[in-house]
């Protein structure tokens, strides 16, 4: 079997960070998410790769409203974080796309589905749930993910590849259940049951020294549900980040690309869009760098690039 290139890209805008982060700070700190975007899909046709956008469903929305308890989406069963005592959506502004652009997103999902390069729109959740936590009910799960698949299909898609929002697991037949048959399942590191502390710093020291991640092959987690884990994510900058030259994440992408060849298996990369906006030239160029090196292994014949539907496909 030939070896594979997947990229997966973790679009939600706001909606990852609005229980930690208020969304004036989002703002300042990625003034222009759109630019991005927008930039990141140029790329893409530029070079013919397509990716699996994992799409945050409310993005889908072009507007909504309250409901008649004052509440966003009171059809929605709401999580019992422990760590989030308020409504999970609270900070919804049920507005409109114009009002509230980093809300909501349907001119970024048609133009992602218009791209030359071919791309897979996949599911986030709908509202970022953490599906693995304990605080999240089945019922919780079940009821976000079905507003996203049905956002979704208001737009005519069907969506078939999974996210799990922070990358933490859970109910997993759920997503069975609404017709998914792909999820990004958990780097497979073998730092990755260390304590917490242990774990950053190994995650540090393994980026900064441009170390090839790990590659990997589909597994059945449920008849007809396939992980495609992740291999490595693209390391954003800012601080501590900042002593990680452009040159070692280059250099550890292009070491675990020849390692997938090499075992022909799959080198599965990651990252957010807004991971781009600090030191945006510096990103974009180390980015380039790194999908040449992967058009030009799929121009030798030596690797396939496929979308986590199409690596599932495949399994």
């Amino acid at each position: 079997m030939t070896a594979a290139f997947v990229l997966s890209l973790d679009k939600e805008l706001v909606w990852g960070s609005v229980d930690h982060t208020p969304v004036e700070e989002w703002k300042r700190r990625h003034p222009d998410a759109r630019g991005v975007t927008r930039e990141l899909i140029a790329l893409l046709d530029e070079l013919a790769i397509p990716a699996t956008w994992a799409v945050v469903g409310h993005l889908f929305l072009g507007a909504c409203a309250r409901g008649p308890d004052g509440r966003a989406h009171p059809e929605l069963v709401r999580p019992s974080y422990r760590w989030h005592p308020g409504d999970w959506l609270a900070a919804d502004p049920c507005t409109d796309a114009a009002r509230a652009p980093l809300f909501y997103a349907p001119d970024l999902v048609d133009e992602i589905g218009a791209a030359r390069a071919g791309h897979e729109i996949g599911s986030h959740s709908f509202s970022h749930l953490i599906y693995g936590d304990p605080g999240c009910s089945r019922a919780a799960a079940a009821s976000d993910l079905g507003a996203c698949v049905e956002a979704a299909r208001a737009r005519g898609l069907a969506l078939r590849s999974f996210v799990f929002p922070r990358n933490v697991e859970g109910h997993h037949d759920v997503l069975r259940e609404l017709g998914f048959t792909a999820f990004r399942g958990e780097e497979p590191h073998l730092y990755r049951r260390l304590p917490r502390p242990a774990r950053r710093a190994a995650h540090f020291a393994d980026h900064a020294l441009g170390l090839a991640a790990p590659t990997v092959s589909p597994s059945e987690r449920l008849p007809g549900l396939w992980n495609v884990p992740g291999s490595m994510m693209l390391f954003p900058r800012g601080g501590p980040r900042d002593l990680i030259s452009f040159d070692r994440r280059v250099r550890k992408a292009r070491a675990t690309l020849a390692r997938a060849v090499r075992r022909r298996e799959i080198f599965h990369l990651w990252f957010h869009p807004f991971n781009l906006h600090t030191d945006r030239a510096g990103m974009f160029a180390a980015l380039r760098r790194i999908l040449r090196a992967v058009a030009d292994e799929r121009e030798r014949g030596r690797i396939e690039v496929l979308t986590m539907g199409q690596a599932a496909n495949r399994g």
